[in-house]
Parts: C-alpha cells; sequence; structure tokens
C-alpha cells in the first residue's frame, strides 16, 4: 500500500476474525502505517470489508467489482442507518473515497465502447506495476474487468474532489493530495465541489481559499442550504 513502509506481500498479515473458525488475512502495513491516522468508521468498515472480500476472491492481487463491494450484506449492516434505508450507500461511497485518497486501495474505470465497469484492487506494488501494463496496453485485463467481449481500456480514477482540484487549480502535489483527503473525512463531498466552484468564480485558485470557505461554513452555516 503506497502510504505503508512494511512489507505488502500476502505472508505479511495477520487474521481478520469474521466468525469462529473464519478469518481472512489483512497486510501488517495497514494495520501499523495506516489505521492509526484513520479516523472515519465508514474508511475502516470498508478497509476491512474489502480485505474480507479480497479473501473470498482469492487473495490480495484479485479486483473486486464496485457492486460486490456495495451490496456486501455485512458492510451494508454495519453502516446502515435507522430509518435510512439507503444511507449504507452514500457511507460506503465515502469510505470507498477515503481509502483511495489515503492509498488503501486503487479505483479503475474499464470501458469498452459504451459500456464501463469500476472496480477496485489493493494497493501493492504488484497490483500497481499490473495496473500500468493494462492502461498501456501490455497486459491483457483479467476476464473480470471486461464489461464486453471485447478486451476494454483501463484507466485509474480518483476521488471527484482530486479530479476537480487538477482541473480547476493546479497539479495535484502529495501535500494538497493529504489536505483535500482531510477535506473528505471532515466535510460532504458536495461542500467540497460547491467550494471549488465557488474558488474558480472568484477567481482565487488555491487550496487555502477552498479551506476557509469551507471553515465559514461550517462555523457560519450555508445560506444555500437547510442542511
Amino acid at each position: 500500500m503506497t502510504r505503508a513502509g512494511a512489507s505488502d506481500k500476502p505472508s505479511a498479515v495477520i487474521g481478520l476474525v469474521l466468525n469462529p473458525g473464519d478469518s481472512a488475512p489483512v497486510p501488517t502495513s495497514f494495520l501499523i502505517d495506516i489505521v492509526p491516522s484513520i479516523t472515519s468508521i465508514e474508511e475502516m468498515q470498508v478497509s476491512l470489508a474489502l480485505f474480507r472480500l479480497l479473501h473470498t476472491a482469492g487473495g490480495f492481487n484479485e479486483p473486486l467489482a464496485e457492486m460486490t463491494i456495495v451490496r456486501d450484506r455485512l458492510l451494508r449492516s454495519a453502516l446502515r442507518v435507522d430509518g435510512s434505508p439507503r444511507a449504507p450507500d452514500a457511507r460506503i461511497a465515502k469510505g470507498l473515497d477515503l481509502a483511495i485518497a489515503r492509498g488503501t486501495l486503487i479505483r479503475l474505470v474499464s470501458s469498452e465502447s459504451l459500456s464501463r465497469a469500476i472496480f477496485y484492487y489493493l494497493n501493492s506494488p504488484e497490483n500497481r506495476t499490473s495496473i500500468r501494463l493494462m492502461e498501456t496496453g501490455e497486459l491483457a485485463p483479467p476476464q473480470v474487468l471486461w464489461p464486453k467481449e471485447r478486451s476494454p481500456s483501463i484507466s485509474m480514477d480518483r476521488p471527484n474532489a482530486f479530479r476537480l482540484y487538477e482541473q480547476n487549480i493546479g497539479p495535484l502535489t502529495p501535500l494538497i493530495a493529504d489536505q483535500i483527503s482531510r477535506a473528505i473525512e471532515d466535510y460532504p463531498d458536495d461542500w467540497i465541489e460547491d467550494a471549488l466552484s465557488e474558488a474558480v468564480a472568484y477567481n482565487r485558485r488555491s487550496w487555502r481559499y477552498v479551506t476557509r470557505i469551507l471553515e465559514n461554513w461550517q462555523s457560519q452555516g450555508r445560506r444555500d442550504t437547510d442542511d
């Protein structure tokens, strides 16, 4: 995993206990270097669910379809909100974005003609190498990534806040990526997107100005919403 200093090899694992008699491997690098910095229950639940689902799928090098994650019964139960049956969808999406921003996961878009599918890989050195080769066409994607019968094009996808920053403000440095990751934890996605749009509208193209907008909305409330 990108921000992990320990080995990413499958041997560097401990067991994630599920039910009596069941377990799934978790990289020690995730437990040592990433878990201490996670503050969002959505990110923690999604990350642990991913290791469980990867174990079921065959290991750390397997891709997971987005629908496999979103429809996972145990994950939906862990992130449900009483009285709101659709709430897990938004919470799972937030957890996935945070895990991508932190470097635990890589999100891929597999597209062929008008067909499009989204998959996730564990962010390990071996998987990063495979993805680079798939993007350049030097390696055929696994059959599960094919939305139709022909080999698809593969591209990595980032959280929307990252894309908007790059499109409207400038290159994404590691420092800015860390700051955006923290904002994803602290604010709703639409707030970040709207704050970026407002910064561009006023020609104040800096993350510092975006942060100031978000802080003002948090302390004073937004005039354009009742939430």
